[in-house]
């Protein structure tokens, strides 16, 4: 019997525990396993400062599942004007590796990919770039918890489309609906249904 995804809110730890039907966990980057939503929101509006366009806080932390460019284009269609959206991006990307040392661990999650990676296939499937996700994943030594990953970069479509862990569950050989998907945006969340994935947003938690 066909059995619809559901998405769970993860207000304590024993919430982000994966069912027996889960066989794979996908985790997002960015204010999933990676505490680095203060960062990115610091550096994106410096390079957005740079082209006259303003960035409010509270705009942003609700969008933590778009990635920079298409924020970026975003931003600019609000204010209603253009901008080069790769330059701008390239230049948050830039200001963003100087400060990656100050990215930390979403600590309960981390504990759930530790614990679970080798019992349970896993993956990370973020809406961020390469360019900038990896050399963080490194600086935070948890690259080897992954068994797949995918970027923005590795598919068609962002969140909310379900691109990116439509084609983490085909590298890892795994039925979407056996997975469950680890997030904290609205954009990740409705990927992961799209996607015919159980989740569970952690931002309660966090």
């Amino acid at each position: 019997m066909h059995r619809d995804a559901v998405v769970a809110r993860a207000s304590t730890p024993e919430h982000l525990r994966p069912a027996d039907r889960h066989v794979a966990l996908l985790f997002d980057w960015d204010g999933t396993v990676a505490d680095s939503q203060q960062v990115n929101f610091e550096v994106l509006r410096t390079a957005l400062d740079g082209v006259g366009l303003t960035l409010d806080q509270g705009w942003f932390d609700a969008r933590t599942g778009v990635s920079s460019r298409e924020m970026v284009r975003m931003v600019a269609d609000l204010a209603q004007t253009d901008v080069d959206v790769d330059a701008v991006a390239a230049a948050r990307d830039r200001v963003f590796l100087e400060r990656v040392d100050e990215v930390g661990e979403v600590r309960h999650v981390v504990d759930v990919l530790r614990a679970e990676h080798g019992r349970r296939r896993t993956a990370l499937a973020t809406g961020g770039t390469a360019a900038t996700v990896l050399p963080t994943v490194r600086a935070l030594g948890l690259g080897s918890l992954f068994d797949v990953t995918v970027t923005r970069g590795d598919v068609a479509r962002g969140k909310p489309a379900p691109d990116i862990f439509l084609r983490a569950a085909e590298l890892l050989g795994v039925d979407p609906a056996g997975c469950l998907v680890y997030e904290d945006s609205d954009e990740g969340l409705q990927a992961a249904l799209t996607a015919g994935m159980d989740a569970v947003d952690v931002r309660p938690l966090r």
